[in-house]
């Protein structure tokens, strides 16, 4: 069963989308109208941000966010090949099957990959460089 499906499937849950980094919808099941690409874009920065921070403060990469709104709870967990599974949920009582959902049907996924440390620029060096034209 596809994920979207399944997770959409699930009670208190409105809405499951799948989604890679440009904003292309490629999966949506549940009660209204698909996100539109700027929620997707927004959606997917938002993790992005927060695995820079988690890779910042040694903690690693993000997997999932859980946001708490008036009007429910969004749940963000990132998928393999820079996707996300998108969630809007009435409360965050589905957040562990969430969770299980993900869990069994992504087994394969590939470990988060060791990203090298980025060196630190000499600006000296850079004032300094020839350009290229």
């Amino acid at each position: 069963m596809e994920l979207a499906t399944l997770v959409s499937s699930l009670p208190a849950v409105i809405q499951a989308a799948i989604a890679d980094d440009a904003g292309r919808l490629l999966a949506c099941a549940g009660e209204g109208a698909p996100p539109n690409a700027a929620v997707l874009v927004l959606a997917h920065a938002t993790l992005s941000a927060a695995a820079e921070l988690g890779r910042r403060s040694d903690s690693g990469e993000c997997l999932e966010i859980v946001q708490q709104h008036e009007k429910g709870v969004i749940y963000l967990h990132a998928l393999p090949r820079h996707r996300l599974l998108l969630v809007h949920c009435h409360s965050p009582a589905p957040i562990p099957a969430l969770r299980d959902a993900c869990a069994r049907l992504m087994p394969s996924a590939s470990p988060p990959l060791k990203t090298a440390p980025i060196p630190a620029l000499d600006l000296g060096d850079a004032l300094h460089a020839e350009p290229r034209w």
